[in-house]
């Protein structure tokens, strides 16, 4: 990028610069060493999965999917306490709300359906 003063490109001002940043790239404790091969196997998103999980990064649908199952696990015990049935549907419409956002955010292959009130145990060994 060549810095403009007044209309004209002033070189000096750009010269100075890419030096500056050169200085940088070299202080980097990576530079000049060889880049892992793992990074050229696989595909882009599983390598991106592998490098932000090591950093400790969580995408958003992974939360969103723990935060189903143990919505789930929720109405599979207040189905076993013999709850009142409108508590459950009431808790099942909002993970099938949850379940929406999820699959509008994760990857298309994770897309899950929505549950109801007689297949809640078989949902949650798939969640």
């Amino acid at each position: 990028m060549v810095y403009k003063k007044a209309g004209h490109a002033d070189l000096m001002d750009q010269i100075v610069s890419d030096s500056q940043l050169d200085e940088e790239i070299k202080k980097h404790p990576r530079f000049g060493k060889p880049i892992p091969s793992l990074l050229f196997s696989g595909d882009v998103y599983s390598n991106f999965l592998n490098t932000a999980s090591e950093a400790g990064y969580l995408p958003p649908f992974v939360i969103l999917q723990k935060e189903i199952r143990y919505e789930i696990s929720k109405a599979i015990t207040l189905k076993e306490l013999e709850s009142a049935e409108f508590e459950i549907m009431n808790l099942i419409d909002a993970i099938n709300e949850i379940i929406l956002k999820y699959n509008s955010i994760c990857p298309p292959k994770m897309k899950k359906g929505r549950i109801d009130f007689d297949n809640i145990e078989n949902h949650y060994k798939i969640w």
